[in-house]
């Protein structure tokens, strides 16, 4: 049975709303904590602060509101309403303690009943989450599209990579699994990434960006063509990884997915220059700018497998430096870009969608914040520069001034959400001649 859209709208508001506002909390838990872990980022990526640091960047904050995100946007790509708005709230229900109890227990380090629970409960948010995706698809008229596929098998890979989490915080205790430890984290880490976020990313950008642009550019055949070659890498490092680790073959599964991650980057730019509209606004900037971190982030790999592959301890510190362009820099930066294009949407949706042509009504546009945004962005920005070169020259105050830009820029966002979410609608009537 097809849910109507504009009966499901406002229940759908709140489920979206929740997951913007509980990710915009934990970012700005996040800025605090990179402040707090700045002395051990020089060290290996294995300890206790890093890993609480990892996980309340990619479930906390990324894939919080990635959630809230889809919820939308599923019913608008798929011209369906979402499956089910009570399994949307359940999985959050689930998902929220399970992600505080997990970063609690790696902050101070107690792999045990906490950990666990906390691991399973997330579990239990995804799987209902990826069940609600699944059949929401099926049911939509485009589901067989490339980005229906992009968005559906990040979503199992989503959940494979919380599978395999699972296991390994379980080993913590009741040591299992068949190979060390660090070995099933980076095949963990690379699940999450590639997997989950790149595909995801991928999918829903490559419907977004081409209506925020106005791009007449409409073929995919360059999305298929990553689809399938960023899936065939993630697979054959997977395997490979398992068997063997990391050793020669990783550079050719590198150039793979590297390629697949370039088909999409052409599909960028033809939308890019094929576009309508040709100013680009902060919003845009930031989420264009995004794939540039992700591009340093691709171009440190190659160095970072010469190293280990040397048994050199300098490939730990350049995995730091990698994690920070991917979590840090690509997500943050495409979230805090789109957040400002889709949200004031949303909410001009719910407060203005059904009022007559009597009144002067906004523009989604005008109720953003233009200096907030500014300071968002002007912030993000001395983040990223000032903390990367402390970074990698070894420069304290820069790492603390990089820090404490970070909470600017997380606080400013907060701010800035919290400010659209109590909108109260505000209409003039036309002047008459």
């Amino acid at each position: 049975m097809v849910i109507n859209l504009s009966k499901q709208q406002h229940s759908l508001y709140k489920i979206v709303i929740a997951h913007y506002s509980i990710g915009a909390v934990f970012f700005l838990v996040l800025s605090v904590m990179f402040f707090f872990s700045i002395e051990v980022m020089s060290g290996h990526y294995f300890q206790p602060m890093l890993l609480a640091l990892t996980h309340t960047a990619a479930l906390g904050w990324g894939t919080m509101v990635i959630f809230g995100a889809l919820n939308q946007l599923l019913p608008v790509i798929l011209e369906r309403g979402l499956f089910s708005i009570r399994i949307g709230w359940w999985s959050l229900l689930f998902l929220v303690p399970g992600i505080i109890l997990l970063i609690y227990s790696f902050w101070v380090f107690e792999p045990g009943i906490y950990m666990q629970i906390g691991s399973v409960l997330i579990l239990i948010g995804v799987f209902l989450f990826v069940l609600n995706v699944l059949f929401t698809i099926a049911k939509g008229k485009q589901a067989s599209s490339v980005f229906a596929e992009f968005i559906l098998t990040s979503c199992l890979w989503l959940f494979l990579t919380i599978s395999l989490g699972v296991l390994m915080v379980f080993n913590f205790q009741y040591p299992f699994l068949p190979k060390e430890h660090l070995q099933f984290l980076r095949l963990h880490a690379q699940m999450g990434i590639s997997g989950w976020f790149l595909l995801l990313i991928i999918g829903v950008s490559a419907k977004l960006i081409p209506m925020f642009l106005l791009s007449s550019y409409q073929k995919t055949n360059l999305l298929t063509v990553s689809y399938y070659l960023i899936n065939g890498a993630l697979i054959a490092f997977l395997i490979d990884g398992y068997l063997h680790g990391i050793n020669f073959n990783t550079y050719f599964i590198l150039g793979l997915g590297t390629s697949g991650i370039g088909f999409y980057f052409a599909f960028l730019y033809q939308c890019i220059v094929s576009r309508i509209r040709k100013g680009i606004d902060m919003p845009m900037v930031q989420s264009l700018s995004s794939f540039l971190l992700l591009g340093m982030g691709i171009l440190i790999l190659p160095v970072i497998l010469y190293y280990h592959i040397q048994n050199d301890a300098y490939a730990v510190q350049l995995s730091v430096l990698y994690g920070t362009f991917i979590f840090m820099g690509w997500v943050s930066a495409l979230i805090l870009g789109q957040t400002f294009k889709t949200l004031p949407y949303i909410v001009w949706v719910k407060h203005y969608e059904q009022l007559t042509g009597k009144f002067r009504i906004p523009l989604p546009a005008d109720l953003i914040h233009n200096r907030l945004l500014f300071v968002q962005l002007i912030a993000f920005f001395i983040f990223l520069v000032s903390f990367l070169v402390g970074f990698l020259l070894r420069i304290s105050a820069l790492k603390y001034l990089g820090a404490v830009s970070l909470i600017m820029c997380s606080t400013s966002y907060c701010l800035h959400v919290f400010l659209l979410l109590i909108h109260k609608t505000r209409t003039e009537k036309y002047d008459r001649i």
